[in-house]
Order: C-alpha cells, then structure tokens, then sequence
C-alpha cells in the first residue's frame, strides 16, 4: 500500500512563484511523495483543503487574516511561517535587531551588525547639514536602503551615497547603513529548516578614504556592479569557519522563530575577525542556491512529519566556495 501524498500549498506572487517552484523542485518533490498546489488568495483557503503544510509570501492584511482564521480551524496544518514573526523582518529597523540576540562560543570571531539610521524626513537632515550627519554616527560613504523590506520593487532600489547632495533625490523613510570595506565578497547564508548552506558571491568592492570624494554622489548597486569593479577573487576568498556559521545560523533561527530564510554575511577588510549581518530575506531566491530541490524536499517532510533532526550539524565541505551543514 503506497503511502498517501503530502500537499503543499503555496501563496506567492507571481514573480516569487515563478522562481522558487520551479519544475526542477515540482519533479524532485513529486518522486518523493510532495505535491505543489497553488492557493489562490482571493479565494476561501477551505475551499482549497487539503493542505499538510502552506508556505506563503503575501502580505496583504486580508491574506493575513485568512491564513489566521484557517489556521485555528486546522490546527495540524503547518503554516511556514506565521506572519507575525515574518514581519519583524519586513521593516529594516528592526530587521538587525535579532543579531543582539546570537550568542557565538568564545573565541576569535565576532559578530556585529554595521551602524545604521532610519530617516523619516531629508529635509530636516539636508537643512541641519553634515554636523547632524556626524551627530548620527555615521561619514560617507553610507549605503541608503528602503524602510520596507517586503519584496517589491523598491525596497530592492538599495544605492550607495557618497556626499550630502547625494541624499537630495532619496525618498523618505530610508535607512542609512555604514558602508563597510568587505573585499568585494559578501557570504549569503541559506537557511532551510536545520540545514544551513553558505555561498560567496560578488559584492561592492572596498573604497579607500581618499577615493570617497572621486565617487558618483550617489550610485545604485545596478550601476557598481555593472562598472566592470572587482573585488577579491570569489574562487580565492577564504570561507568563514564552519562552526561559526553554524552557531550564527542557529542564532537566528532561534531568534527570529522562522524556518526559511537567508542573511547576508560580510567580514571586515580591516579586522578578518569582525563579521556583520547585513541583511536578512525571508523565503529568498531558493533557486540561487545550489541543489536546492533536495534541501526543500527534506525540509517539507521534516516539517510534515513533525520530525526535527537533533544533535549537532554535520559538516562537509562541497567545494571552496559552498559550504553546507544538515
């Protein structure tokens, strides 16, 4: 007697459907007993049932409500995540906050998060000029980033501001973040349930303090990364210890209550011990991440069958520039 299929249902945006249940994932799960089935927000969830588990990525308050509603009725439905626990990281004020909260075992590596300030009115800012600025704690050049962090387009519009008259064209509120020099290497950490994976990709390259004045006034990530700019080698830069990475992906998940997301790691070109959690996405580009079928199907029937795995982490390396932990 063949056991009966797991279902999950799915509420995305078109855009997040299109790259996440992709048909790789959909035949990979399918041979392993899951079903993708698409939910329909406008519609009543009960109408769509059965479902073992719902992963989602709206936000919208009557989505909100619904899921709610539906989840005190079926209570054995697993819902990944509650949104009240995703919404902490949808506002990037409060984002990095959950950082304070990682403890990592004694030793040389530290983990921080980079100075930042959220601006709700550049006038006020431009009007009382740089003393203010200072005042803030933070000197050029900063990065400015959207208060919203909840997938659309704008909060992506991320750029680098090098001087005053570059804040002028930015749209309030906004959080200005201190630009730390990283080697052009930022270690995007993938977090699917207990398994962790770390990759390196290309990030913005290091600026010497005299060059601050030669740059754009401001200039979006799109522009520094088609600049031809290049910052370390990915394939010759070296990977943040295991155990480390370990202990920082157990801290968040820990912190935040979720169970899909990712964060943007950096390591100070000036003190190699010196990590910063720069960013935190939940239910990111999954696909960008490499075998990432079997690491969904995994999770969802760990999390379906109430199992969680215990223990340690084992590790291994895959190669130099991927690590994962399981």
């Amino acid at each position: 007697m063949s056991s009966p299929r797991i279902r999950i249902g799915y509420a995305l945006s078109l855009k997040k459907e299109r790259s996440f249940i992709l048909p790789s994932l959909v035949d990979y799960a399918k041979l392993h007993g899951i079903d993708f089935v698409r939910i329909d927000p406008l519609l009543p969830l009960t109408e769509q049932t059965p479902f073992h588990c719902i992963i989602h990525k709206l936000y919208d308050p009557s989505w909100v409500q619904q899921l709610q509603d539906f989840t005190s009725q079926f209570p054995d439905v697993v819902v990944v995540d509650p949104p009240e626990l995703i919404s902490r990281l949808l506002n990037r004020d409060s984002m990095l906050e959950v950082v304070k909260e990682v403890k990592v075992p004694q030793g040389d590596e530290r983990i921080e998060t980079p100075k930042q300030v959220v601006v709700n009115d550049l006038d006020v800012l431009m009007k009382n000029g740089l003393n203010t600025f200072s005042d803030l704690g933070l000197k050029f050049p900063v990065i400015a980033k959207p208060l919203e962090s909840n997938g659309s387009a704008r909060s992506h519009q991320l750029c680098l501001v090098s001087n005053d008259s570059g804040l002028k064209g930015l749209n309030a509120p906004i959080v200005l973040q201190e630009f730390v020099n990283h080697g052009g290497v930022v270690f995007k950490v993938y977090v699917v349930g207990e398994c962790v994976v770390c990759v390196t990709r290309k990030s913005l390259p290091d600026i010497a303090p005299e060059d601050v004045k030669k740059l754009d006034a401001v200039s979006s990530f799109s522009q520094i990364s088609n600049s031809g700019a290049q910052g370390d080698d990915e394939g010759n830069v070296e990977m943040p210890s295991l155990e480390f990475v370990m202990h920082v992906a157990a801290g968040l998940r820990e912190a935040t209550g979720l169970r899909l997301f990712n964060f943007d790691l950096i390591r100070d070109s000036s003190d190699h011990n010196r990590y910063l959690v720069i960013d935190i996405n939940y239910l990111p580009g999954y696909a960008k991440m490499p075998n990432y079928e079997p690491f969904l199907t995994k999770f969802f029937l760990d999390v379906v069958q109430n199992r969680t795995v215990g223990g340690a982490f084992s590790s291994s390396y895959v190669n130099e520039n991927e690590v994962v932990f399981c």
